[in-house]
């Protein structure tokens, strides 16, 4: 009956502070809106295994210098998982209100808003899910919150937990990964006797109480130790399930380790060795270090408690990379994130073998058969100094002025839930007048705000009278645009069917358009050039998708980046932040040849090692040398450099970008394609959309001669005029005489 009373409460509460979260997000329209849309990496069709991996934000993994974001010093070990065939996604939380984006409300201090924080976990959120990350978490979770986790693992899904060491309190609210993982804080002061939503989280001063203990057979100690020669006692595969193998000493750059309180759910799987020498990490603030050798317990180890499993290691540092995302909250400063994904003690082929263990549900549960060996119980699970605070309930340092961890209004420019963009916002929150929005930019402006959107013709509006756009990242994001009268022969897709699939630059104001969100008033309406330069794309505002040219420079932050200059203009240089699988290819250090190169590369205007950059990059490729060739012509001599043939391009799946080179052999639906046949089987051919600024030089119905040419092209595999083809073409070059 108490429950019930207290739900009621809740239900209320929420009704009523919903209406005033609601009132407080309009007025303050704009804020928040630079950073909504949680990323998602996703697999190549022929590659998906069907699993789906959710990292974490909604508690923590962007305090201080840490960005464990999978767009982010993640991003590696969330493109490793993609290559496996995952889709992996970033979690953020519940959205209760509808608004679009997730905000945290304090209900940690202030129990009347409980049921209003937006930040949370709930088992029917993270259900569809195969693999949970929980990095560094730094803010504690509520009785809901932690039954929705251990609800997740009874089901058979799995939980990674990745802690750091003691005193990680990186958002200075007196909580560090692993006390919220244990379940409870080192201090015993009353304070963290909350209310019914938290409960208490005392230490309670005793290896088999809390959270972890108590429902995975083991806890998170509270030392800080320092290895990075690599801590190498690494148990045998055979007797952890297999998760060792291939696995070298790894790295721990300021750890904690954990404590086996029951061996017969839990196993450690790396430990210190004999002739290990770990130290106490500089800044303990106790003894740090508290037995050594295999007595400290495991720096790695899994759980088997029900149908579901869990794996903890105490340092981020071997799974890191140095490419953060965001800016620091309390100051706004630039980040420094360790490259340890490529460190010699790197765990990346750990991480990877306990992501698949984890998304594998096994109907076995708890360790002592002899297909899956029991652990070994840690002999001093709780060190004496465990049991006080030597911070007394202090954070780790005073939070400066104005930063308060508790409140998303008072983080800096560009850190992670902050109201405003490195650079702040503008009084209203709509866009500079001239600046290019994507669709989903446009969409959160507000109606009467003028602009120019850059999208994709999807259909015909109205009959006549309109056509929708949608975003060039998200064909499900639309908008529609109401054409004047002079527009409507050139663009509209009932009178003119080529324009479908074109990218347009539309011109005019916010405004309902057939009762949707839509685009009136247009002033000027053209087709996108294929390319921005440097210059222009230094122009668009941050979080545009944009496509630019420039030439390669110089190698930026090692191997994670490149410095692109314009090609008219080499001073101007735009930060271009790598994904993973690009570096060895187009990292100047990795690949010196690709300096002076022109590239055409598409990704999100951003800010990267405190310059303006382009990051989240999906597509690059060479177009040409500096002061040479960037397509659009004869490039002389007949090396089809490494293209498809026809006959390999038609094998790829729909969706797949791909170079193709082949020979023109006919036109196609009179100016508009072109059929293009392998070099060595004329019979076999696909077709070839041209896009409209092509036509003139390569539709054999407006060029005859372009006949029996070699041409490269640039594109994407789809289908069009009902038979295999080439779309939304980048580029065309010819490629013999």
């Amino acid at each position: 009956m108490l429950y019930a009373r207290f739900q009621l409460r809740v239900s209320l509460l929420r009704l009523l502070m919903l209406l005033g979260v609601m009132i407080s997000s309009a007025a303050f329209a704009g804020e928040y809106e630079w950073n909504q849309s949680a990323p998602v990496k996703t697999p190549l069709p022929g590659n998906a295994n069907g699993k789906t991996v959710l990292f974490d934000v909604s508690h923590g993994a962007t305090e201080g210098n840490a960005d464990w974001v999978i767009d982010g010093a993640f991003s590696d070990f969330a493109d490793a998982l993609v290559a496996q065939g995952y889709l992996v996604k970033e979690y953020r939380g519940v959205d209760l209100n509808g608004d679009g984006r997730i905000q945290f409300v304090d209900d940690y201090n202030d129990a009347s808003k409980v049921g209003l924080n937006e930040a949370v976990i709930t088992y029917d959120a993270i259900s569809d899910a195969d693999v949970l990350v929980l990095a560094e978490t730094n803010r504690p979770f509520s009785v809901e919150e932690y039954a929705a986790l251990k609800q997740f693992v009874d089901a058979g899904k799995g939980i990674f937990f990745i802690a750091d060491h003691y005193d990680a309190d990186r958002n200075l609210n007196t909580w560090d990964a692993t006390e919220v993982y244990n379940g409870y804080n080192r201090s015993d002061l009353s304070k963290y006797n909350l209310h019914n939503h938290y409960g208490d989280l005392r230490n309670p001063k005793s290896a088999s109480a809390g959270w972890l203990a108590e429902n995975f057979g083991l806890r998170f100690r509270f030392n800080a130790v320092d290895y990075k020669s690599g801590v190498s006692g690494i148990v045998a595969p055979s007797q952890v399930e297999g998760l060792t193998q291939g696995v070298a000493p790894i790295l721990m750059a300021a750890g904690a380790t954990l404590a086996i309180t029951d061996h017969t759910r839990a196993k450690g799987l790396v430990y210190f060795s004999a002739q290990d020498n770990p130290v106490k990490w500089t800044h303990a603030k106790d003894a740090g270090l508290y037995f050594g050798g295999e007595a400290e317990g495991p720096y790695v180890a899994i759980s088997k408690p029900s149908m579901g499993k869990a794996a903890f290691i105490g340092d981020s540092s071997p799974i890191e990379d140095a490419t953060p995302k965001y800016r620091r909250q309390d100051s706004g400063a630039t980040k420094k994130t360790y490259p340890g994904w490529t460190d010699p003690g790197h765990a990346s082929v750990l991480a990877v073998n306990i992501v698949n263990w984890l998304a594998n549900q096994e109907n076995y549960i708890g360790f002592g058969s002899a297909a899956h060996p029991a652990g070994v119980l840690t002999a001093i699970p709780l060190a004496d100094t465990e049991k006080t605070d030597p911070n007394n309930g202090q954070p780790w340092s005073q939070p400066g002025s104005g930063y308060n961890p508790w409140d998303e209004a008072t983080f800096d420019n560009g850190a992670y839930a902050a109201p405003c963009p490195v650079g702040g916002c503008d009084s209203n929150g709509n866009p500079d007048p001239g600046t290019i929005l994507s669709v989903s930019q446009a969409l959160a402006a507000t109606d009467g705000t003028a602009l120019t959107v850059r999208g994709v013709v999807s259909q015909e509006i109205n009959g006549i009278y309109g056509l929708e756009l949608v975003d060039s990242n998200n064909s499900a994001t639309g908008i529609y645009v109401k054409l004047e009268a002079a527009q409507r022969d050139d663009f509209n897709p009932q009178l003119n069917p080529a324009i479908l699939g074109q990218t347009l630059l539309v011109t005019g104001t916010r405004g309902a358009y057939m009762s949707q969100p839509g685009i009136r008033n247009v002033t000027d309406i053209q087709i996108a050039s294929a390319a921005l330069s440097v210059s222009q794309a230094l122009a668009q505002p941050q979080g545009t998708e944009v496509t630019v040219e420039g030439v390669v420079v110089s190698e930026l932050n090692g191997i994670y980046a490149l410095l692109l200059g314009d090609s008219a203009s080499p001073s101007q240089t735009i930060n271009v932040k790598l994904e993973a699988s690009q570096r060895n290819d187009f990292s100047p250090q990795l690949n010196p040849a690709i300096i002076g190169k022109t590239l055409r590369i598409t990704g999100k205007r951003d800010t990267y090692m405190s310059g303006p950059s382009i990051e989240y990059v999906t597509d690059i490729q060479i177009v040409g040398d500096s002061g040479g060739n960037n397509g659009g012509g004869d490039t002389g001599g007949g090396d089809t450099g490494g293209a498809l043939t026809v006959s390999q391009a038609l094998a790829q799946p729909n969706g797949t970008d791909v170079v193709v080179a082949g020979v023109v052999k006919a036109e196609l639906n009179g100016i508009y394609a072109l059929l293009l046949a392998d070099s060595s089987n004329q019979s076999i051919t696909i077709n070839v959309k041209l896009e409209s600024s092509q036509r003139s030089q390569f539709s054999p119905n407006l060029n005859p001669a372009i006949l029996g040419k070699t041409l490269r092209i640039t594109g994407r595999r789809d289908t069009y005029m009902s038979g295999p083809s080439i779309e939304y073409v980048t580029l065309i070059e010819q490629i013999g005489n």
